[in-house]
């Protein structure tokens, strides 16, 4: 089997498989040999589901064979954080000691994608608990540099062709920021639209999680599936979820895209970076939208924001969810417990009042366009081992630099996809292009993403592994 095959989109594996000229068998053996080479340089994964991904695929090719054949996750190899509960497959909900929680359900979007023919090939690495720096996975990229945060594993497996697509959590940008970091396409859906149940979410305001994949049209076909109302989670909407699929298009005509204006938000990226995603943001015009410059000053404040909100509602979090004695054996993720526990109320109460202006801020810049166009918040060209990195003359924390423009999504609770957009010159590593729209309006930054995709299809780029 050519290893061209492993990078191929989940789109022309499920054609193949469909069609028979590949089974899931083959397949998944291809991509376990794959992950045994190149995965003890880059430790994308805290669990390799070596049988349990072998039964699966044996059953899905015979099913396939007979005829029952369930879509196109149907033998369809994936990774999953491993923040996300499956009660078959070791999960450590991001605890770096590895303890096996060993959770007696599965969670919903697992259980989910396994209806639909997918098969879980491992569970990925996850920053959550760490603490301190230096990040454990690698970009697949060149291994001196970070996957992005964090749902690192997750970003770093896919771009490595170790499975066609991951699941990832976005707090603040966790799905978007690795899959800018590694040249794929992480899509944030409207907080709501995916159940969090049997999902490690410390933030009851901003956790939502979400595909990272190759393709935008990838991305559609897993997050239709994904998508849908569970009574088990509390924020769960009940709305009809279409075929995402079907709202892709080559063209942008009568699409007002918002450019916002304001220096704190570019000023986080290098002047290379800029320019690159203004290059993107320039064929968006040329592919028919009409480009509407944008003032969003309020959503200066949001990093602040973001922190005295979710530091307690996590403290809260982690209290109800473990015991005294599991947390005692995290140390990691003991810091931010005793700050959001020593965090005032008054001070949760003003945030989340200048949440609020933020929300507002952003629906009243939806009254005049359709999408916000503007960088991912990432960390291209941050080793490893870094703790900060100079941009523009200034020292910045490498740990909450993406926070600052990817939390505009989180905290309104908009859909928000990164997609590739280029590569910087002399580390030749890649840059995401972001695309907010209004909540509920999936299909409007799908569009916008494929149209741009399609137009220039830095997709087709591949990490050169061994």
């Amino acid at each position: 089997m050519p290893r061209e095959l492993l990078f191929k989109s989940l789109t022309e594996i499920s054609n193949l498989i469909k069609g028979h000229q590949l089974s899931p068998t083959e397949l998944n053996e291809e991509c376990l040999a794959h992950i045994a080479k190149n995965d003890p340089l880059i430790h994308s994964f805290t669990t390799v589901a070596f049988d349990y991904s072998r039964k699966r695929a044996k059953a899905a090719t015979a099913e396939i064979m007979k005829g029952e054949y369930k879509g196109p996750l149907h033998g369809i190899p994936y990774t999953l954080k491993d923040v996300i509960a499956t009660k078959d497959v070791r999960t450590t909900f991001g605890n770096p000691s590895g303890i096996d929680y060993a959770p007696q359900k599965n969670a919903t979007v697992h259980t989910v994608l396994e209806k639909a023919g997918g098969i879980l090939i491992g569970k990925v690495y996850s920053q959550i608990g760490r603490g301190s720096l230096p990040v454990e996975c690698y970009n697949p990229w060149d291994l001196r540099f970070s996957p992005g945060t964090s749902s690192s594993g997750s970003g770093a497996s896919v771009a490595s062709g170790m499975g066609f697509f991951s699941l990832g959590t976005d707090t603040g940008g966790s799905v978007r920021h690795p899959a800018a970091n590694c040249n794929l396409v992480g899509f944030r859906l409207s907080t709501g639209m995916i159940s969090r149940f049997g999902v490690i979410h410390p933030s009851w305001m901003s956790d939502q999680a979400g595909p990272l994949c190759r393709t935008v049209e990838d991305c559609s076909t897993v997050s239709t599936i994904l998508a849908g109302y569970d009574p088990n989670d509390p924020i769960s909407l009940p709305y009809p979820i279409p075929d995402y699929k079907s709202y892709l298009s080559g063209t942008l005509g009568q699409l007002k895209v918002g450019i916002p204006v304001d220096r704190w938000l570019w000023n986080w990226e290098s002047e290379e970076v800029e320019n690159i995603v203004r290059a993107a943001i320039s064929c968006l015009s040329d592919l028919g939208a009409e480009l509407i410059p944008i003032n969003l000053p309020r959503n200066a404040e949001g990093w602040d924001v973001h922190f005295k909100i979710t530091l307690p509602e996590l403290a809260c979090y982690y209290q109800d969810h473990f015991s005294e004695s599991e947390l005692e054996n995290w140390p990691e993720i003991a810091g931010r417990i005793k700050a959001g526990k020593t965090q005032t109320f008054s001070d949760y109460y003003h945030a989340q009042q200048i949440a609020d202006a933020i929300r507002q801020e952003i629906e009243l810049a939806f009254q005049s366009v359709d999408l916000i166009a503007m960088p991912t918040g990432a960390s291209v060209g941050v080793p490893g081992d870094a703790e900060t990195i100079t941009i523009r003359g200034k020292q910045l924390s490498t740990k909450s630099k993406a926070v600052h423009i990817n939390n505009i999504a989180a905290m309104t609770g908009c859909p928000a996809i990164s997609v590739p957009c280029g590569f910087t010159s002399e580390n030749k590593l890649p840059v995401g292009l972001q695309l907010i729209g209004r909540r509920f309006a999936e299909s409007t930054v799908l569009q916008a993403a494929f149209a741009y995709e399609q137009a220039n299809q830095w997709y087709k780029e591949h990490p050169k592994l061994r």
